[in-house]
């Protein structure tokens, strides 16, 4: 039986690996669209944008390797950004919009970098999206009231007729499982 890494980015390097890329795929469209938002694409162009972008990704994310000094998400996000200028010029050689249109044009601004809270929040919460299925409706609840709502380990306990301890174990199997899905994403 041959050993997988269970990192998301060693198994994007494998061919073997398609449920690597829909996690990847499933993981980062919001934050691509995202990106795409705050320099003002429409919906449709930032769909767009996303997915050349992840094309691109299929043919360099296997090669990536982390250089000193460099993120995974300052790495994407040249990625994304050097995108959507090409997306841009590409545009640029079509017809100007209308009058009324000219205004969404003004209010372009350029691409900025996301901040590192603000990366780390979506990545962590779409994260939590996808590990979601992986636990009992019991273990997610108790994670949820304790992790997320932040209420104590003994009242939480006592609503869900289970001991303190369960709440903790809950806390830490949700915590290592989206920790192993974030590994190497999350600098």
């Amino acid at each position: 039986m041959s050993t997988t890494s269970l990192t998301l980015l060693d198994r994007l390097r494998h061919p073997s690996q398609p449920d690597a890329w829909d996690r990847f795929v499933r993981l980062y469209t919001p934050l691509l669209l995202r990106w795409a938002a705050l320099q003002g694409f429409q919906d449709a162009d930032a769909e767009d944008l996303a997915q050349t972008v992840l094309v691109k990704l299929v043919r360099v994310l296997p090669t990536y390797e982390k250089r000193d000094g460099q993120t995974f998400r300052g790495w994407l996000f040249t990625i994304c950004r050097n995108e959507c200028r090409d997306f841009r010029a590409v545009r640029a050689t079509r017809p100007l919009p209308t009058a009324d249109g000219l205004a969404t044009v003004a209010e372009r601004q350029p691409i900025t970098e996301v901040t590192e809270a603000e990366y780390r929040r979506r990545l962590v919460q779409r994260a939590l999206e996808l590990v979601r299925a992986d636990f009992t409706p019991a273990v997610w609840d108790a994670f949820i009231r304790y992790v997320i709502d932040r209420r104590p380990a003994a009242e939480v306990a006592r609503e869900l007729g289970t001991t303190a301890n369960a709440v903790y174990l809950a806390r830490h199997r949700v915590l290592t499982r989206v920790r192993q899905e974030l590994a190497g994403l999350i600098d």
